[in-house]
């Protein structure tokens, strides 16, 4: 067994965006993932996919946005997939917690989560 240390993560402000995010596991460009944390009022700018994503809630809750702009609220056990190129939002008021899985060969058949 081996132990590992989860830091802070890095700060990400540029576009307007306010989160944190602390890459975990990244395999030979196939996949990689990381854990984003977005505070009281944190935002994670509309921005478009490099490529497929899944964002899992592990706790609080906000809102998530595609190309048509209507948002839509998630929260601690809900997931939003993003195909490649999708145009994309993610906000909060009171704070957020949520795993990010994206890659190149990702798609929405490898998920294995009941649609909601």
């Amino acid at each position: 067994m081996k132990r590992f240390r989860i830091d802070a993560g890095t700060q990400v402000t540029h576009n307007g965006s306010d989160f944190t995010i602390q890459p975990f596991v990244r395999s030979e460009g196939r996949f990689q993932t990381a854990l984003m944390t977005l505070g009281k009022n944190g935002i994670i700018r509309y921005h478009q996919a490099d490529v497929p994503q899944l964002l899992i809630v592990l706790s609080g809750s906000g809102t998530v946005c595609n190309e048509a702009k209507r948002y839509l609220p998630v929260r601690e056990g809900s997931a939003v997939f993003w195909e490649q190129g999708e145009w994309h939002e993610t906000r909060t008021e009171k704070g957020m917690t949520a795993l990010v899985i994206e890659g190149e060969g990702l798609e929405e058949s490898d998920i294995l989560l009941e649609p909601s």
